[in-house]
């Protein structure tokens, strides 16, 4: 069986938003089951001067992003890590909190700790945190954008699967 290797840069963004110093973009991950959140801060004219990734499962996600689509005051907060480019174990925290009127996003990156069964928490202070506030408008925008994606995605995928079942009973 032949096996595709998909460039890890190369991943459909699915909603972005961007204020003078910040960025916040959700990518398809969804081929592992996730959604990515990736987030900066910047400088304009020097590139991004701080970067942070988290991942979201698809099945928090179902729910997390249909409270906010209906513009429900949120808490949440989801640990999980892995291995950087050299091996480390890092953390990765993805909080999503309705504070002061504002959907606040941040994730958080730093040394981990491993509590075995793949559970990562933080160890120390993170090398990285970053938030962005939305409004609530702005926020329930980022979670119908997200929801309708997954929707089209799980479609596909159910055709897909359907379309194969399909073809091979009527080969036997």
């Amino acid at each position: 069986m032949h096996s595709t290797i998909v460039d890890p840069t190369d991943r459909p963004r699915i909603f972005s938003h961007l204020t003078r110093t910040r960025f916040l973009h959700i990518e398809d991950s969804l081929e592992r089951g996730k959604l990515r959140f990736f987030i900066g801060s910047f400088e304009k004219g020097k590139g991004a001067s701080s970067t942070a990734y988290a991942f979201m499962d698809v099945e928090d996600a179902r729910v997390v992003l249909s409270d906010l689509s209906w513009g429900k005051p949120m808490e949440f907060v989801d640990f999980k890590g892995g291995r950087d480019g050299r091996h480390a174990l890092i953390s990765r925290v993805l909080k999503i909190e309705t504070k002061a009127g504002k959907v606040w996003v941040e994730v958080q990156n730093g040394p981990g700790q491993e509590l075995g069964e793949g559970a990562v928490k933080p160890d120390g202070f993170p090398s990285a945190m970053i938030s962005i506030p939305l409004t609530v408008f702005e926020g329930r925008k980022l979670a119908h954008a997200c929801l309708a994606y997954l929707q089209a995605w799980e479609m596909g995928k159910f055709l897909n699967t359907k379309g194969t079942k399909e073809h091979e009973v009527s080969d036997h």
